[in-house]
């Protein structure tokens, strides 16, 4: 079960790898959800344009000054990017799974998201996954190592 659970967290990982890449082209072009919604936060005024006092205003709330000094250490920085990535990990995780929109994860979501992922590997529907079933390469996924 415990491998089960872990060939099926490894495949979570992997589906967000084709939303990430599309949501990172609709950035990188400035009109994906993403970058309204940056634009949106640092537009403090609601007017549509964004000035640099607003700029560095939006730009400074994400940096951190842990420890007060005036000074941003690598670590401090290290940690907010940190922090920062994992938030949005786990913000597309929210937002791919929550079924019911209620902006949480319930057991429920996840048990029937593995589900489905797991129907998809278990190519002849015996209820087991075996090594044959996993995807190769050529099938548009990563290998991992020990899989064939």
């Amino acid at each position: 079960m415990k491998k089960t659970t872990t060939v099926a967290a490894a495949f979570l990982a992997l589906a967000g790898f084709a939303a990430a890449a599309q949501a990172a082209e609709e950035n990188r072009r400035g009109d994906g959800p993403r970058s309204v919604a940056r634009f949106e936060a640092a537009d403090a005024d609601a007017n549509g344009e964004i000035t640099f006092e607003e700029f560095a205003e939006a730009i400074n709330r994400r940096l951190v000054d842990a420890d007060g000094d005036g000074k941003m250490t690598v670590g401090e920085i290290a940690d907010a990017i940190a922090r920062m990535r994992a938030e949005r990990m786990a913000q597309r995780m929210i937002e791919r799974f929550d079924t019911d929109g209620d902006g949480a994860l319930t057991k429920a979501e996840v048990e029937s998201r593995q589900r489905k992922m797991f129907a998809l590997l278990d190519r002849n529907d015996d209820g087991k996954i075996v090594r044959d079933e996993m995807p190769r390469r050529h099938d548009g996924v990563g290998r991992h190592k020990g899989w064939r």
